[in-house]
């Protein structure tokens, strides 16, 4: 029966030692929320708040967590609502790059289709004042050889006077 009663005591003895304080779950959540883990602090104080509804700080530190967790959520919102924006402009703009690129390209596929078009509609009138008599041609090619000879000439004159040995003027 000794045992019994000693058994009995101890364990009555521990007991408030297992439970914690108000003051235990208030300082244990506000640590949990100053490292930044909101989760876990709530759970504390809402622990607390089980064993402890009417203590004032307990309820206070609530409070502020329940603010705190609310504007998380809403930052969160933002920033979800901006990524989507964001999204969203680029695939405009991915849009955009494509029509111009489709439409650069309807633009030069048209101009190749012109071009090749007009020598067709051309008028008679119009290539034969485009062409040029055999006369005219010979000129033109007899100019250009004479041209070739003159800067060949003023190229070895240069090549010759630049190679000049030098004598030792020391």
């Amino acid at each position: 029966m000794k045992r019994l009663s000693l058994i009995l005591l101890l364990s009555f003895l521990s007991l408030p030692v297992l439970a914690q304080s108000a003051d235990q779950y208030f300082h244990n959540g506000a640590q949990y929320f100053i490292n930044a883990d909101l989760q876990t602090s709530l759970n504390y104080v809402e622990e607390g708040l089980m064993n402890y509804p009417n203590d004032r700080k307990l309820n206070a530190l609530y409070e502020k967590l329940k603010e705190e967790q609310e504007k998380q959520q809403q930052q969160q919102q933002q920033e979800q609502q901006q990524q989507n924006q964001q999204d969203q402009e680029q695939e405009q703009e991915q849009q955009q790059d494509q029509q111009n690129q489709e439409q650069q390209e309807n633009q030069e596929s048209e101009g190749e289709q012109q071009n090749e078009q007009q020598p067709q509609e051309m008028n008679p009138e119009e290539l034969e004042s485009q062409q040029i008599s055999k006369e005219e041609a010979e000129k033109i090619l007899r100019a250009l050889a004479q041209k070739e000879k003159e800067l060949l000439k003023e190229f070895k004159k240069k090549k010759s006077t630049g190679s000049a040995k030098h004598e030792k003027d020391w």
